[in-house]
């Protein structure tokens, strides 16, 4: 049985929404993250306290993606991660890492100042230029939507778990409406999956 540590609205939501996808077995560990550091079967899965971990019988992982390389790669094949000979490999690869260090990676610096730094410094500049940079590079997707229906294509892939991930944090961050509207679009049709919505339930089990 995999064990997922972490629950939305954090990263461990790709991981969870791609179990659903899969149709894998689960079971999902709450962390307090304000205690995370103390909570050692948590952290002997994610060593840098960062969420999500995952246990899968000998195997411990951390970093959102790598798990969902490693799970349509252990228990696949799946429809949601193209074969590396599929034209839209490449497509694939790039959004799905796209996702996290083109968009997601940067917005941790808006996020801790919006909830951990002083009020007086919750707008610091650091803040404002990661918001500037994600906005910027969200074109890239916003332009391979006018030319495909998802992110690696014209079906869905963990790819675009990736990207909707990082628009929802856009989103939560209050600056969506800055992005192309093709991108709120692309990512309101995510949200209709049943497998997100099951995988977005707070107090989710598998």
């Amino acid at each position: 049985m995999i064990t997922v540590y972490g629950a939305p609205p954090t990263r461990a939501l790709r991981v969870l929404w791609m179990l659903e996808e899969m149709g894998l077995p689960y079971q999902a560990r709450p962390v307090d993250f304000a205690n995370r550091h103390q909570d050692a079967e948590f952290m002997a899965a994610s060593p840098t306290g960062a969420i999500p971990g995952i246990k899968d019988g000998d195997v411990a992982m951390m970093e959102s993606v790598a798990i969902m390389e490693y799970l349509g790669a252990r228990y696949g094949p799946t429809p949601i991660v193209p074969e590396p000979r599929d034209a839209d490999f490449p497509l694939y690869q790039q959004f799905l890492h796209f996702g996290e260090a083109g968009l997601a990676a940067p917005l941790n610096v808006a996020l801790g100042s919006r909830f951990f730094a002083p009020e007086a410094e919750k707008s610091n500049w650091g803040a404002t230029f990661a918001v500037q940079m994600v906005t910027r590079r969200s074109k890239a997707l916003a332009d391979q939507l006018d030319r495909s229906a998802y992110a690696a294509g014209e079906r869905f892939t963990a790819a675009d778990i990736s990207c909707g991930y990082a628009l929802g944090l856009a989103e939560a961050l209050g600056f969506a409406d800055d992005l192309d509207p093709a991108l709120g679009d692309y990512l309101a049709r995510l949200r209709e999956r049943p497998a997100f919505q099951k995988a977005s339930q707070p107090n989710i089990a598998a």
